[in-house]
Order: C-alpha cells, then structure tokens, then sequence
C-alpha cells in the first residue's frame, strides 16, 4: 500500500496547484479583453485560454502530491492545443463568412472603429492588474466585436439577405421589415426579430 505524501510535499503541490490556477485564470481575462486585428486583414486577433481549475480539483491535487500537479500540467497542455485549434477556426469562419457578405454586397464597415479612441489608459479601473501589458486603445479600422460575436453579426445580415431574396422571388411583401432603424419604433427593432419575421411569412406562404 503506497504511503500517503508527507506534509512538506502537500504543500508544495498546494502551492504549484494555486499558481498554476492564478496564471490560468490571468490567460482567460487577457483573452477576453484583447482587441481585435485591423479591418484590412479583416480578421481577429485570439490568444489561446486554459480555463482556471475548480477549487475541489485542487484540493484534490495537494492530497494527491507533486505526481497530480504534473497530471495537471499535461491536461493543461492539452487543453491549450485544443483552445488555439478551436481559435483559428473560428477565425476561419469569420473570413469566411466575411466573404460571403462582400459577394452579396452587404456593407459591414459599422462593424470595425471609424475613428481612434483616444488616450491610453485601461478601459477599467482595476484593467492594469489583469490585462495584459500590451494593450491599446482600438484604432480605426480594429474589429468592435471579439470573433465569436463579429461571426455572429455577418451570419445574420447574409441570414436576411437571402430570407430577402427568397420572399421577393415569392412575392411576399416585407417592405415593412425593410425600412432603416434610425427613428423606427415599430416592433421590428432589430436584424435578429426582422429575420424571424421573413422566415415566419415564407413559411406561412408554403416556401
């Protein structure tokens, strides 16, 4: 029957554990607070995130000695790699989806900074303690949106535009739904609820 670790090892895996989680979760906030790659390239920027580890793990892991905190490092590592394939796809579907709305002609400049945000400070009061370094205001032509929403926005406008396409060759009126929203007070007040409206005429139509 192996013996458990003694004392002075418990802690030092405690100690290995807690950094290890600190340095995880520091990674996760630079990641969310990274801006995004400049319009010309019209893509943007990601920084691979190992989610921090629960505090039940850890405790599990200063039980378990040095021999858990390494097991940790080695599922870290692999958590890493699949974070920064998951990265680069999705940035892979924000070209190509970018893409596709320049083939239909949809205009997407609203979607990247027109001007320079002035100034060089943290966008909060406490940003220097945990973003990085590196960071600078947004300049023009930087993306407003991190990836996963930037793809979100393109996805809806082609969305529509082809929901558009679809009830003109049905001859379903939407001239409604296809008004501009500066001084619309009506109940369509955004993409998402106009999109939902045209599906819902086509297939009431039989299309």
């Amino acid at each position: 029957t192996p013996h458990p670790p003694d004392k002075r090892l418990r802690t030092q895996a405690a100690h290995l554990a807690m950094s290890f989680s600190l340095a995880s979760a520091s990674a996760c906030a630079s990641s969310a607070s990274c801006s995004v790659a400049s319009k010309s390239r019209r893509r943007a920027s990601h920084a691979a995130t190992v989610s921090a580890l629960p505090a039940q793990e850890l405790a599990q892991v200063a039980e378990g000695g040095v021999g858990g905190v390494l097991a940790i490092f080695g599922v870290a590592g692999g958590l890493a790699a699949v974070s920064a394939l998951s990265a680069a796809r999705i940035e892979q579907r924000v070209d190509e989806a970018i893409a596709k709305a320049e083939s239909y002609g949809i205009d997407l400049t609203d979607l990247y900074y027109d001007f320079d945000v002035p100034g060089d400070q943290y966008p909060f009061g406490d940003g220097e303690d945990w973003m990085p370094a590196s960071w600078k205001p947004p300049k023009t032509g930087d993306s407003k949106y991190l990836p996963t929403k930037m793809l979100g926005q393109i996805q809806i406008r082609t969305n529509q535009y082809e929901a558009i396409e679809k009830c003109k060759a049905a001859g379903i009126d939407i001239e409604d739904l296809c008004v501009p929203f500066e001084g619309y007070e009506g109940e369509f007040d955004t993409n998402a609820k106009r999109l939902i409206e045209m599906r819902k005429r086509l297939e009431a139509a039989g299309k």
